[in-house]
């Protein structure tokens, strides 16, 4: 199961448009998948502090399951104004209904905490939502300091200096006659490990500047601080795989493994880490057998720690340093 190319990201998947919009001033900013026509999607978060909008309408069960769009952005909960510009641009391009139930914009979405790094204060998201959209192209997805990512960083475990830059990532691979891909904000407490190579890629830095202090060392520190950082890593899993609403569930839960082998540690307390999840070719009826699934969780896994890696790699300072946050 090889990657369908070097730099084969989402938007492999047939019908999958991604978009970013962020001002590098504020160091913030958005990105939004647009699926068309939308796909059943499903939502889950792992991580102690999650921020997410409209996600329990697409738990087990529920009748309105549908996605126009799926919203990672920066901001924490201001993050969240995006949505009104997503559901204009949805209305605008007759994407969308402005009545009838299953046809109104229908846009989930998830956060990143980045506003010790980005200036957010007066800042309307409104805009970035629709410019995102606008931005949606069917191309390799942009990395790095691109949309949501643009004001990730990682580490350091203490909240203050030595931390360095996270960002946006995305990768996709072939199953058999499918495709799953991943995009990825990392935007961690922890540091982050890149299972490829073997080594920890970005962190909280030692203060020799010789590598990362890793959780084993600073463990009984962490238990007398006051204060540590609060984070998130968030992520989108998609497939055009004919998955039932019950397989989509259980491979965007299992697509948080992809988070812990590349996040050290990943989902504490205080990040949100939150993955959400799409099937562009799903119907309710249809569903693959067990063997195909266990093939399709193991792939999707994979690109989601390649994605979550291939963003730090990507992304630089915002005027200092490359690779390391200014404080």
């Amino acid at each position: 199961m090889e990657a369908i190319a070097a730099k084969a990201t989402l938007t492999a998947i047939r019908g999958v448009r991604v978009g970013h919009a962020h001002t590098l001033q504020r160091r913030t900013g958005t990105t939004v998948v647009l699926l068309e026509p939308p796909a059943m999607a499903f939502a889950d978060a792992r991580g102690g502090w999650p921020g997410t909008y409209d996600t329990a309408a697409s738990d087990l069960g529920k009748t309105f399951i549908d996605r126009h769009a799926l919203l990672l952005t920066g901001g924490d909960v201001y993050g969240f104004d995006a949505v009104r510009g997503i559901r204009r641009f949805l209305l605008e391009h007759r994407l969308a209904s402005r009545k009838g139930g299953g046809t109104m914009p229908a846009v989930m979405g998830t956060n990143i905490y980045d506003l010790e790094f980005a200036d957010t204060d007066g800042f309307d998201y409104t805009d970035l939502g629709y410019e995102a959209c606008v931005d949606a192209s069917s191309k390799a997805v942009s990395q790095g300091n691109v949309g949501a990512g643009t004001g990730a960083t990682v580490g350091p475990f203490f909240g203050q200096s030595g931390g360095t830059k996270g960002g946006l990532g995305s990768s996709a691979a072939r199953v058999g006659p499918w495709t799953v891909g991943a995009i990825v904000v990392t935007n961690c407490v922890g540091n982050v490990y890149d299972p490829f190579e073997n080594r920890t890629i970005g962190g909280t830095l030692r203060e020799d500047g010789t590598g990362y202090r890793e959780m084993d060392d600073v463990a009984n520190e962490y238990l007398k601080r006051s204060k540590t950082r609060s984070g998130t890593t968030i992520g989108v899993v998609g497939t055009d795989a004919p998955l039932d609403h019950e397989q989509l569930a259980r491979l965007v839960e299992l697509a948080h493994d992809g988070i812990a082998l590349a996040v050290r540690p990943a989902h504490m307390s205080t990040d949100g880490d939150t993955i959400l999840g799409f099937a562009t070719r799903a119907k309710r009826g249809t569903s693959i057998d067990y063997r195909a699934f266990d093939v399709l969780h193991h792939v999707t896994v994979r690109e989601v720690a390649r994605a979550a890696v291939n963003g730090v790699r990507a992304a630089e300072t915002l005027g200092g340093v490359p690779g390391f946050v200014d404080r």
